[in-house]
């Protein structure tokens, strides 16, 4: 009759279960694979332009496009490792149990069930087949340790054995803690970094970066960063041939490093990296006139990006929240907000080159009459306080794999006795080995003739 389990002890089975093990390994792979695939960071109205509206929008909706920092991504990793955590705690002990145990007594008749063994009988006398089976053995496989109670009276038997790798039984726990750490520093850059954008005009500093997702809050570093100089190069048909941007840390209102940064050659500060990404044109500021259509009355305003201005003679702001040069094919737009009593409208575009019904915001009809531009420089900002424990866990996994597959737990055993009759010496050796049967075996049979040998020369 099987014992019954308790809650705790099925949930702990369940959690220590190998095919738990495999099912979290495949379908993380499965995931990462479509993260490999799918383009990262980019927001919904950027996914609808590779994909459908409904496909972008059901992969915004399982956060396939920020999959590394999605909830269900994370509780993977978490449980994968609790599984490897509970496999760890459930299978150590027994064989810390099992390094600790000794060898049971054993006699011929037992080795020779062995599938690898081999008899060898001599007419010498019991002392000296043990010795030349001592050094044999010893010179072939190390240190031989005698078990069982000592022989009486020079008639044996004689049993020991001798061992090798026994400490290979704790690789495997080695690779499991790799495993971990790997995992650990997944998650700590999954939950404590970030990735984000700069855009940074020549002689502009900013302490601000845009979040990758949309649903992630803008971040503020320690420390400002300042775009000296901005170069870009090209080559005869156009196309770019090296952009470089010359970088100013500011702390404190001091500049404490500078350094010039291209692409696949970035600057790190304060575990925080600023890649070469991108360049292109942005907005410094817009003239608007904005008219009531009621009264008639025009208003001429400039509009620096992402700063409200008070509209004249009023208490309302309005504000330029974004730019683009061409809006779906319209040219050139501005997003402008407008702000009354604290409260900010939804965003409205207004197009820039082409009069419009639409350029329009509140009661006021809308017009730019000027756009101010400058070159900027577009960096990658990425922070992932985890990356030297998945570095360390990847070495470790090496080195522990390494030793998992080219170290093995090797035993060969060894009895001497006297025949029924007292004139001959029989010697049963067997051997057993975890991995790489064919070497054991070609060295088994070296021991076994060099037993044999000596042990011809002797009579």
């Amino acid at each position: 009759m099987t014992e019954k389990k308790t809650a705790p002890g099925a949930a702990f089975g369940w959690l220590a279960s190998l095919k738990l093990t495999l099912v979290l390994f495949f379908v993380l792979a499965g995931a990462s694979l479509i993260g490999t695939l799918l383009p990262q960071g980019v927001n919904l109205s950027e996914l609808k332009d590779h994909f459908s509206p409904s496909t972008a929008s059901l992969i915004n909706l399982l956060g396939l496009n920020n999959l590394y920092h999605s909830i269900w991504f994370r509780v993977l990793l978490l449980a994968l490792c609790a599984n490897l955590a509970t496999c760890t705690m459930d299978r150590l002990p027994k064989t810390i149990r099992l390094l600790r145990s000794f060898e049971s007594p054993f006699d011929s008749q037992k080795l020779s069930r062995f599938s690898l063994t081999a008899s060898i009988s001599a007419r010498l006398p019991f002392e000296q087949t043990q010795s030349v089976v001592e050094k044999a053995v010893s010179e072939a496989f190390g240190r031989i340790c005698p078990i069982g109670p000592e022989q009486a009276g020079g008639k044996g038997p004689f049993c020991a054995v001798s061992e090798t790798g026994r400490w290979s039984r704790l690789m495997v726990y080695l690779v499991h803690l790799s495993v971990l750490i790997v995992l650990l520093g997944a998650l700590a850059g999954s939950f404590l970094g970030f990735r984000g954008y700069m855009n940074l005009i020549e002689g502009q500093s900013s302490n601000e970066v845009m979040p990758a997702a949309e649903d992630e809050p803008l971040r503020e570093l320690p420390f400002a960063l300042r775009c000296d100089k901005f170069e870009v190069s090209f080559y005869d048909t156009g196309a770019p041939k090296e952009f470089k941007s010359e970088l100013s840390i500011i702390e404190n209102g001091m500049e404490v490093l500078k350094r010039s940064i291209f692409v696949n050659n970035p600057l790190t500060y304060e575990g925080i990296t600023f890649y070469q990404a991108s360049y292109g044109t942005s907005l410094e500021q817009a003239g608007i006139e904005l008219t009531d259509p009621a009264s008639g009355k025009n208003v001429s305003m400039s509009l620096p990006l992402r700063q409200p201005v008070t509209i004249p003679g009023t208490g309302d702001q309005v504000m330029i929240a974004q730019y683009q040069d061409d809006l779906m094919g319209l040219g050139a737009a501005i997003e402008l907000v407008y702000g009354k009593e604290g409260r900010w409208s939804s965003p409205r575009w207004i197009l820039v080159d082409r009069p419009y019904h639409g350029n329009r915001i509140e009661n006021y009809l809308v017009r730019v009459t000027r756009t101010d531009k400058a070159s900027f420089t577009g960096l990658e900002v990425k922070k992932d306080p985890g990356i030297w424990l998945v570095w360390a866990g990847f070495a470790l996994m090496t080195l522990a794999i390494g030793l998992t597959f080219y170290s093995s737990h090797r035993k060969l055993w060894v009895c001497v006795e006297t025949d029924k009759t007292g004139e001959e010496t029989i010697v049963t050796v067997a051997g057993r080995t975890s991995r790489n049967q064919q070497a054991f075996e070609e060295k088994f049979d070296v021991v076994r003739s060099t037993i044999e040998r000596q042990l011809r020369t002797r009579n």
